[in-house]
């Protein structure tokens, strides 16, 4: 079974804070999730709770354990490519 290694007094605190006051509700979430694991819940019973894949609440606690704080965020994503050149963006910005 896998858990997250134990946390400290502080984690945890830091850690239910950000589960009450983030903005982000994935960050508030993933905080969640670390703190059940850390009470021994296994990855089935959190992927319940959150209704989402074992294999993402694995992935959260992977990046908990190599990222700390910075792995419950969000990774940046590439995205589309914008529809506009920079002129275009500049000519479209003077005409509003």
């Amino acid at each position: 079974m896998k858990f997250v290694s134990p946390l400290s007094q502080d984690q945890k605190e830091t850690l239910k804070d950000i589960m009450v006051s983030h903005p982000s509700r994935r960050v508030r979430m993933r905080a969640h999730c670390i703190l059940l694991s850390s009470r021994e819940y296994r990855i089935n019973m959190i992927a319940d709770i959150y209704q989402v894949d074992r294999d993402s609440v694995s992935s959260w606690i992977d990046a908990w354990e190599k990222y700390g704080y910075d792995g419950l965020a969000d990774k940046s994503r590439s995205g589309r490519p914008p529809k506009l050149t920079q002129d275009e963006k500049k000519t479209a910005e003077d005409l509003i």
